[in-house]
């Protein structure tokens, strides 16, 4: 059995028991999942600011409890830190995060469109950001983000899969051929997004969840 620990990189535990049963329902029967989130962090991270905290609490986070486990996913499509943990720790352990799990299951299906929030312009631009690091650039011809911030997309999750499809239609027009969600909160949404706009939907969580099984049972 393989146990994984699902880092959200926020200082409020909120969001901790709806991702365990999200991560749960996508792994593999011989991985056990454990979501934490940090003692202390930004509310979200949706801002350069943010952004910068929920990095330097996650990597000290991490490094203080990451010996209990085989892998660690920083639930976070800015992948907040998984760069810094791998050159300080990826030899002794498996470190993963959404963008990059998401992408390069997307790379496959063509054009990407990336799909998140959009309630603060930085969080756009700190999602461009990681997909220039990523190499990403070229591949993903569309970025969008519906009207609402992250601490809003659980109150009325049917307004927030309406919002969603109305952006994604316009991807549809853009020819993207793949969309990813791109943002955490999302997660759990693929599914039925993908059955209304008749293109594949990548969940940042079952692409993450996936690539770690692979990486541990090469």
């Amino acid at each position: 059995m393989y146990k994984i620990l699902i880092v959200n990189p926020v200082g409020t535990n909120r969001w901790d028991e709806e991702d365990l049963k999200i991560y749960k329902s996508f792994a593999d029967p011989d991985i056990e999942v454990f979501v934490k989130s940090l003692p202390k962090g930004p509310e979200t991270v949706e801002t350069l600011d943010a952004y910068i905290e929920a990095e330097k609490e996650t990597i000290k986070f991490v490094l203080e409890n990451y010996r209990y486990y085989n892998g660690v996913i920083v639930n976070c499509f800015l992948d907040p830190g998984v760069e810094i943990l791998r050159r300080r720790i990826g030899k002794e352990i498996i470190i993963i995060g959404p963008a990059e799990a998401s992408l390069s299951y997307a790379r496959f299906y063509g054009n990407i469109g990336i799909l998140t929030v959009g309630a603060y312009e930085e969080s756009i631009e700190l999602i461009k950001t990681r997909i220039r690091s990523l190499g990403f650039d070229k591949k993903v011809m569309s970025i969008r983000g519906i009207p609402m911030g992250v601490i809003d997309l659980d109150k009325d999750r049917d307004k927030t899969l309406d919002l969603m499809i109305r952006e994604a239609k316009k991807m549809y027009l853009e020819n993207i051929d793949v969309i990813v969600l791109g943002c955490t909160g999302l997660a759990g949404l693929a599914k039925s997004l993908e059955e209304k706009i008749g293109i594949p939907v990548i969940d940042p969580a079952w692409a993450t969840i996936k690539m770690m099984r692979t990486i541990l049972t090469r």
